[in-house]
């Protein structure tokens, strides 16, 4: 569906209209496009505060004379009916802020929620559930759910003339209730949710920007199964909707994580082309952190392609440590960053050195994957250099490490097999970059199996 003009209402507005054109635009302000309404709210409001009948509930009969005069009744109304959802929906923050786990909270008052069902409701559990997206998933999880029931047990005819309203609710509340279970581990029963929200975006209003934010969400999720060519298609196809409706930030949001998947699929040197195409259009004031994942992702894409030139120049152009200054973890990988520009350059001693201070700090924090990720990084730089002997007790250490925590049972393996490879002399520095890869994949793929076969030679 292709969303009103400015032009288009300004001539509405004014009476220049063709009647084929002004029943079209009533068509398309009824089926409740966001977009679309806020634009004409925001060219409708100044002329009706100046209308003689603005305030009164009668309109003068004559008045419906004029097609602005239409126009000004419809919007009046929409008005209202949206001031009492605003204000059932305020009502329902407060209540929720009385129960934190939402409807099945013994702090819920039943008696004070009456009339509150439907979209106040609802949309009072899905800001509430994103608000605990960082600090609590498992209560972003419940609060999802229930607003998923809330969106299905609400009648179409609630809405009325707009049914595809509750369709458009339907669709992001099971989109949302997707996104948690994402965030919770539970990718079957997302798989499941966001299936359901796309039956219920076919049967909505057809609003540009909710499509983009199911699609954005569900692009996500088969980003963490590992799914990166389903995931980069479809984010192809939200740039494209952003692009259409003229959100150049949000379709530069949208290139900036296609460009990260496309890295993740192994295609390092296209995905700086999309990354830097990206950061061009978002606006680094609107989201400072959008403009600082897009630039470390180019610089992850640069060390992948082998550009150590170009990412060793942008590390001291970036300003990412300042923008880390405040985030221990996001500093130290960032300086792990920088120990592979100095290997890919060829400074070996200087490599070591940090790639040796930051996997300590990792271990410190726990962070025993990602340690022996970098330690495998850090065996390549010195079986280069003919240290065997040294890569033989870093590789035992890693696999005992792995061994004794119990940690990700093809890992485990992945590190038996260069252990036992050191042992019998035979490790190379294009096998410990197979199981290097093998090992990131497996962050991203829990049922990625290693076979021992596919890394010899």
């Amino acid at each position: 569906m292709t969303h009103l003009g400015k032009g288009e209402i300004e001539a509405f507005l004014a009476g220049r209209s063709s009647e084929a054109d002004r029943d079209r635009l009533l068509k398309h302000l009824l089926t409740r496009c966001e977009w679309c309404l806020r634009l004409f709210k925001n060219l409708a409001v100044p002329l009706l505060e100046e209308e003689p009948w603005a305030h009164v509930e009668e309109v003068p009969e004559g008045a419906y004379d004029a097609p602005f005069a239409r126009a000004s009744a419809g919007a009046r109304r929409f008005a209202t009916r949206w001031r009492n959802e605003a204000e059932r929906l305020s009502r329902a923050l407060t209540l929720l802020d009385q129960a934190p786990k939402g409807l099945r909270d013994s702090g819920f008052p039943d008696q004070k929620a009456r009339g509150l069902h439907g979209w106040p409701l609802c949309e009072a559990l899905l800001r509430k559930s994103f608000e605990a997206r960082f600090r609590d998933p498992e209560t972003m999880l419940i609060l999802a759910y229930q607003a998923a029931g809330v969106a299905e047990h609400t009648p179409p005819e609630k809405y009325d003339p707009s049914p595809g309203f509750v369709m458009d609710l339907r669709a992001r509340a099971f989109a949302e209730l997707g996104n948690a279970y994402r965030i919770n581990d539970q990718f079957p029963e997302a798989e499941r949710a966001f299936s359901r929200a796309r039956t219920f975006l076919v049967e909505g209003t057809g609003d540009f920007l909710l499509e983009a934010r199911v699609l954005d969400l569900e692009a996500s999720f088969l980003s963490d199964q590992g799914r990166f060519e389903d995931a980069i298609s479809l984010l192809s196809k939200i740039y494209d909707l952003y692009h259409e409706v003229g959100d150049t930030h949000l379709a530069g949001r949208a290139l900036i994580s296609k460009g990260i998947n496309i890295r993740h699929a192994g295609r390092p040197l296209q995905a700086t082309g999309v990354l830097e195409q990206g950061l061009r259009l978002v606006e680094a004031d609107r989201d400072p952190e959008l403009s600082v994942i897009g630039q470390e992702g180019l610089l992850d894409a640069l060390v992948d392609a082998g550009e150590f030139g170009r990412a060793s120049r942008m590390l001291l152009a970036s300003g990412l440590r300042e923008a880390f200054a405040a985030e221990p973890l996001n500093l130290l990988k960032l300086r792990w960053v920088e120990g592979k520009v100095h290997a890919g350059l060829g400074r070996f001693k200087r490599a070591e050195s940090i790639y040796c201070s930051v996997r300590k700090e990792l271990q410190l924090l726990g962070r025993h994957y990602d340690a022996a990720l970098l330690g495998l990084e850090l065996a390549a730089i010195w079986l280069r250099q003919g240290r065997a002997a040294e890569v033989r007790t870093l590789a035992e250490e890693m696999y005992e490490t792995f061994e004794l925590l119990e940690v990700h049972q093809a890992a485990q393996q992945a590190l038996y097999f260069v252990r036992e490879a050191c042992r019998w002399q035979r490790l190379t520095v294009p096998m410990i970059q197979r199981v290097h890869s093998f090992m990131e994949q497996a962050t991203r793929n829990p049922e990625l199996q290693f076979e021992p076969a596919e890394y010899v030679g």
